[in-house]
């Protein structure tokens, strides 16, 4: 069999991939393996994107240090995979005198962490660093160095650099079954597509009780948590930092948060579910999103722009499960729910030392290794004389493709060849955000969708959404035969 691997990461999500970057610079035949057409498809994409600074979490718990070490860890790479962070904070905030008392237990848990916080009681303090909070807001409990980031953008940051750095990324293989064979595990995709393992790396999200299962490890099982969240316009609100109510045992709360790009969201809530995909919205759970965040500030409801909800792996731990399964050569990097994103890069350090426990390959660093990825410059960051000379040099630097978001046609060229190719319209949206704005891709989807036409040569109706069965182009109604698309995109 030529597709033999010495370590086989299976999950795409920002895990994953912080795993297949961590590995990346060691002399290793590494395979990242991910069941759809893209990574970060799974719980990553419907993130809030929240760094947190390791508050809320059990003393001693992998959570607590994980997301304090993730924290840091971020400052490190994200100028390296050139992923835009901003450290806005967080603000906890109490509307009673019980509340006040949590609070201040919190605080003195943090102290004694030493994570840097601060706790506000005067009014007028609170309104200076957040001047839309509602009179009840009484006193908060103030981190400064939470922050915000593009929770998909960091994962095809990561997975882009391992790529240059030789992992093979493997997308929509799902994986049936599972069987040993010598010292390789043989991973047989549903398609038929087969590749062999030395090691293998569970960082399958959702499913990854299931993966487990299929080599016999039956530790532990996933309880999927659906949270949903409401969109709204670009600066529709005006807010400074992220807002949490008082936390409970359960939940840290409906928050109300703002983007990298200056939407602001609220949610999630946090409802236990059966149907492990059933990612749709509720009236039930909307309803309950806008109370929460109708505690803390006024929302202005008309200027919605779309609803989603993502799904949450949680285990009975309470704990990340992060170990050395009884299976010989098989590590489970499961149960990974909030803070999950901001300990992404910390798990794969763990994920690392465990091999290096192990005497696992852990030794022979590679000479060529890249350890940064090339800027790329974007319509909406460039100013007027770096565009003129752009426009000079490729004029489609000059065919606005989305309006809202400032989206060139040069850009989506540039994403329909990147280390992951871009064959779907979805895919450009991660990475360039049209269909993000204020029209949904009403404008922009189908020149989105010629453009992959023409740069990939498939005809528009194998141009598909998010990959696999989405077809958004079932057939022509004019002209007898399918054609790939050459014309100017106007």
């Amino acid at each position: 069999m030529d597709d033999q691997f010495d370590i086989g990461i299976i999950g795409g999500g920002c895990i994953g991939c912080a795993i297949a970057q961590r590995l990346c610079k060691y002399d290793l035949k590494i395979a990242l393996i991910e069941k759809e057409a893209d990574v970060a498809m799974g719980t990553t994409k419907a993130n809030s994107g929240i760094i947190h600074q390791g508050y809320f979490t059990t003393k001693n718990s992998l959570k607590e240090h994980l997301s304090i070490r993730g924290n840091l860890l971020l400052d490190e790479l994200c100028p390296k995979l050139k992923v835009n962070m901003k450290r806005i904070g967080s603000l906890f905030c109490a509307t009673s005198e019980n509340e006040i008392k949590t609070l201040k237990g919190e605080f003195s848990k943090c102290i004694e962490r030493k994570i840097e916080v601060e706790f506000i009681s005067e009014k007028g303090q609170l309104k200076e660093i957040e001047p839309s909070l509602k009179e009840n807001v009484i006193a908060g409990l103030h981190f400064p160095k939470a922050g915000i980031i593009l929770p998909w953008e960091l994962t095809i940051a990561l997975a882009e650099l391992s790529i240059l750095n030789g992992v093979q990324l493997f997308l929509n293989f799902e994986v049936g079954f599972i069987k040993k064979k010598d010292d390789y595990f043989i991973l047989n995709s549903t398609s038929g597509q087969k590749i062999q393992i030395k090691t293998i790396i569970n960082a399958a999200g959702l499913f990854s009780d299931k993966i487990a299962q299929m080599i016999g490890d039956h530790s532990f099982d996933i309880i999927p948590r659906k949270g949903e969240y409401i969109m709204f316009d670009k600066n529709s609100l005006s807010i400074n930092k992220i807002l949490f109510p008082c936390p409970t045992l359960l939940s840290k709360g409906i928050v109300v948060g703002k983007t990298m790009h200056n939407n602001f969201f609220v949610g999630p809530n946090a409802e236990e579910i059966d149907d492990i995909e059933s990612n749709n919205t509720t009236i039930k759970g909307l309803n309950e999103i806008l109370y929460g965040g109708q505690k803390l500030v006024d929302l202005p409801l008309k200027k919605h722009i779309t609803n989603f909800a993502g799904i949450r792996a949680s285990t009975n731990r309470h704990d990340f499960i992060i170990e050395n399964s009884k299976i010989s050569n098989l590590i489970n990097v499961a149960g990974i729910d909030s803070p999950g994103l901001t300990c992404s890069l910390s798990i794969a350090e763990k994920v690392e030392e465990i091999l290096r426990k192990k005497q696992l390959y852990i030794s022979k660093i590679k000479k060529n290794y890249i350890d940064n990825l090339q800027k790329r410059d974007k319509f909406s960051e460039l100013s007027e004389e770096e565009l003129i000379k752009k426009i000079r040099e490729n004029p489609k630097w000059g065919n606005i493709i989305c309006r809202c978001e400032l989206v060139s046609e040069a850009e989506i060229i540039d994403a329909c060849h990147r280390p992951i190719p871009c064959t779907n319209v979805d895919m450009i949206k991660r990475r360039l955000r049209p269909g993000m704005g204020r029209c949904q891709g009403g404008f922009c989807q189908s020149k989105v969708m010629k453009i992959i036409s023409r740069e990939h040569g498939i005809i528009l109706e194998e141009v598909t959404k998010t990959g696999k069965n989405s077809r958004i182009v079932i057939k022509r109604l004019k002209g007898l035969n399918s054609e790939i698309y050459q014309g100017e995109i106007n």
